[in-house]
C-alpha cells in the first residue's frame, strides 16, 4: 500500500490508528496509537458524540505523529455482517447478482440499506468454483463514521470491518511463514474478543486463506456489566480489575471465576461449537488458537479459556513479523489489540 495512507479503527471501546509499510519479508510499523473511547460511538448519532469522536481522533493522530490525510477506515464486526461462501465461477454481472441474493439471505435489514464489500479468496478453475468473503454494513453506520473522519479533515479512501482487515493481516503473515515446515492439513483459529461481540476466524495454514467466520453477541461488555452489578466499583476500578487481576488464581478479594461463570460458559460453548464445525468444514486439525481484539486485555483470559477448552490459547504475537524500531518496541505488548488496524493499514 502507499506510504501516504494510514488506517483508523473506530472500535466500540478503543480508537486505534496505524501506518504500516509492507516490505517483502517484514512489516514496518511506522506509526501507531490507541486510546479508550469514553462512550460507544455506535450507540448514538447525537451531535455531541460526533464532536467528541472527532476531537479524540484528531488528538490520537497527533499523538502518533501521522501527517497524512488519506485514510482507510475499520468498523467493528459487531456493526457489520460477514460471510464466507462458495459459488460457481460466473461472469461479473452474474456474480454481482448472485452475491446480492446471498447477502439478502443472511442480512437482517433491507439490502438497499446496506453497502457490500466483496473479496475473492480463492478461485478453483478446475472445479469452476470461487470462494467469496462478503462484508456488509448498514449505510447509516458507514455514513456516521465517514462524517466523523471527514470532520477531522481526513479523506476516507476505503471502509471495511475487523474481519476483512484481520483476514488480510493473517494472510500476509502466513505468506511470510511460507518456508516453515507444515503439515498439509493444519488449520488455525483466531478469536477476536470484542466489546459487544466475538468473531471466530478459521484459517487454512497451507492454503493461506480463511475457511469460516462466525460472530456471536458475547464480548467484554457482558463481563463488565456482571462485575458492575455485583461490586461497588467505578469504571476505572472495574477496568483495573479486568486488566490487572482478571482470572488470576491468586486474588482473594474478587472471585471472577465464580462471578463470571455463566457468561464464560456460554462463551466457551460457542467456541466449542465452532471448533466442532471446523471438523466438518475443513479436513485439517487446528494446530493453534490465538486471541486478539478489544477485549483481549482481560488478564489471564487466555489461560482461563485454555483450561476450559482443553487446548492452548495464546495472545496473537506479531513480533517476528515486524521490524524492530521504537514504535514496534513500544507496542510489543499490544499486538492483540492492534492486529485489525495493522491489517487495515495493509489495504
Amino acid at each position: 500500500m502507499s506510504d501516504s495512507i494510514f488506517c483508523v479503527d473506530f472500535g466500540e471501546y478503543y480508537l486505534k490508528v496505524a501506518q504500516v509499510d509492507h516490505k517483502k519479508k517484514i512489516l514496518e510499523i511506522k506509526a501507531a496509537a490507541f486510546n479508550e473511547i469514553p462512550f460507544n460511538p455506535y450507540a448514538s448519532s447525537a451531535e455531541e458524540v460526533f464532536k467528541k469522536s472527532e476531537e479524540l481522533l484528531v488528538k490520537l493522530i497527533a499523538d502518533a505523529s501521522i501527517k497524512h490525510q488519506d485514510v482507510n477506515i475499520i468498523i467493528p464486526d459487531s456493526q457489520s455482517y460477514t460471510r464466507i461462501f462458495e459459488m460457481p465461477l460466473l461472469t461479473d454481472k452474474e456474480l454481482l447478482s448472485a452475491i446480492k441474493y446471498q447477502a439478502d439471505q443472511f442480512i437482517p435489514i433491507p439490502i438497499d440499506k446496506v453497502s457490500l464489500d466483496v473479496h475473492i479468496l480463492h478461485k478453483d478453475k478446475q472445479n469452476n468454483k470461487v470462494d467469496i468473503l462478503l462484508v456488509a454494513a448498514a449505510n447509516t453506520v458507514i455514513e456516521n463514521i465517514v462524517q466523523i473522519v471527514e470532520s477531522a479533515s481526513l479523506m476516507p479512501v476505503s471502509i471495511e470491518n475487523e474481519a476483512s482487515a484481520t483476514v488480510r493481516l493473517i494472510t500476509t503473515i502466513l505468506k511470510m511463514e511460507k518456508q516453515k515446515n507444515r503439515s498439509t492439513d493444519e488449520c488455525e483459529v483466531f478469536i477476536n474478543f470484542g466489546n459487544s461481540s466475538t468473531s471466530l476466524y478459521l484459517f487454512s495454514v497451507t492454503e493461506q486463506r480463511p475457511l469460516q467466520v462466525h460472530n456471536f453477541t458475547l464480548g467484554r461488555s457482558i463481563f463488565y456489566r456482571d462485575i458492575l452489578s455485583n461490586y461497588s466499583l467505578n469504571d476505572q476500578q472495574i477496568k483495573d480489575l479486568i486488566e490487572n487481576i482478571g482470572f488470576s488464581e491468586d486474588d482473594s478479594t474478587y472471585d471472577l471465576h465464580q462471578l463470571l461463570a455463566a457468561p464464560l460458559n456460554e462463551f466457551v460453548s460457542e467456541v466449542k461449537r465452532f471448533l466442532m464445525s471446523t471438523k466438518e468444514g475443513a479436513s485439517g486439525k487446528v494446530r493453534n488458537i490465538y486471541l486478539l481484539g478489544e477485549g483481549s486485555k482481560f488478564a489471564f483470559l487466555d489461560k482461563k479459556l485454555s483450561s476450559l477448552l482443553g487446548q492452548s490459547i495464546t495472545p496473537l504475537n506479531l513480533s517476528e513479523y515486524v521490524s524492530k524500531n521504537s514504535v514496534s518496541d513500544y507496542f510489543k505488548q499490544d499486538w492483540p489489540l492492534l492486529a485489525p488496524v495493522i491489517g487495515g493499514a495493509l489495504r
